[in-house]
């Protein structure tokens, strides 16, 4: 059989009569037929479609490259397209793929399926609560659509679905989420330090994977805080900068005032700090300065940011600084 396939890219298109397996199953659980995922538009769930087809000989024979671009996935109660609140993507994303963690990133090949077919990969999300039945249609190279809800078809349709649902995504409050201070060296006169901001949920630690905010300019790397002219000393510094850094970043350059008579900020050094190096955790850095620098703008509005875990949900967060004690509180 598996010779037949390997000759199929020789076959006629026109000789195909039909579809003899048109299977729809999920990646990590293919005996199971129900899956849950968040509906937060970000979450996918990978279904797999096995599909064969068979020619006027009545040989099995892979379907060619074009037909498979004709595949879809319709809703199994009356075989229309799925609804736009489904996002069908060929590719993956960043995210969990299974809300218990557990076989989430797993990956089956074709050869783990049936070596007589050509497995095509979809990746699903959800954008509001909902839940369907999901099937498979492929259009065949003389138009004819075969629909995996149709097991009575003479083109060769089946009866395969699998049941996806998207639920609630799970929101956690600032009092679930951790900052710990660590001190980075530097020079006299200056302090550096890192703030981990962290997601725990009893004994689990849940990956956090961006931010978002509209109250700076995440790409050009701006300061969410800078107070440029406040104390008088180091343990009450003339200068407090502190910066979020993209999740995607491994290095943040930060300025910091050095000696200067007139405190203008004309002198400065520059330190280059290792960002982003602990899994799941994003950071903060934080350069205090005794000098001043009377060129920066000050900077002292509320930040309010959207931290996004590893399953694709959203948790807000307000950042609030303790200026007494030169620290970060979430609420």
């Amino acid at each position: 059989m598996s010779e037949l396939l390997k000759d199929s890219a020789a076959v006629d298109v026109n000789d195909i009569a039909g579809v003899s397996k048109l299977s729809v199953v999920f990646d990590s659980h293919p005996n199971n037929v129900a899956k849950k995922i968040y509906a937060n538009a970000r979450m996918q769930a990978r279904i797999t479609v096995l599909i064969s087809c068979i020619d006027n000989n009545g040989r099995d024979i892979r379907p060619p490259d074009a037909m498979l671009k004709s595949l879809k996935l319709i809703h199994y109660n009356g075989g229309h397209d799925l609804g736009s609140q489904w996002i069908v993507r060929e590719v993956p994303n960043q995210y969990r793929h299974d809300i218990s963690g557990a076989g989430g990133r797993q990956r089956r090949h074709a050869s783990d399926e049936d070596e007589n077919g050509v497995v095509v990969e979809r990746w699903v999300s959800c954008d509001q609560l909902d839940e369907t039945r999901i099937a498979a249609a492929i259009t065949l190279p003389d138009g004819r659509v075969v629909k995996s809800n149709n097991p009575h078809s003479l083109m060769g349709g089946s009866d395969s679905s699998v049941t996806l649902e998207a639920i609630a995504p799970v929101r956690y409050g600032a009092e679930y989420f951790r900052l710990e201070k660590v001190s980075e060296p530097a020079g006299r006169g200056h302090k550096i330090y890192k703030w981990y901001l962290g997601l725990r949920v009893g004994v689990s630690n849940i990956a956090l994977q961006e931010w978002a905010t509209k109250d700076i300019d995440v790409f050009r790397g701006q300061p969410f805080y800078c107070d440029s002219w406040t104390g008088g000393t180091i343990n009450s510094p003339l200068y407090v900068v502190a910066t979020l850094t993209r999740a995607g970043n491994k290095q943040l350059h930060i300025w910091l005032p050095t000696d200067s008579a007139d405190q203008s900020g004309r002198f400065r050094q520059n330190y280059i700090v290792d960002v982003n190096d602990r899994a799941g955790e994003l950071t903060i850095v934080q350069g205090l300065s005794g000098w001043g620098d009377r060129s920066r703008p000050v900077k002292k509005n509320p930040c309010f940011i959207t931290v996004i875990d590893e399953y694709g949900t959203e948790h807000a967060l307000h950042i609030v600084v303790n200026e007494y004690e030169q620290g970060f509180e979430l609420k």
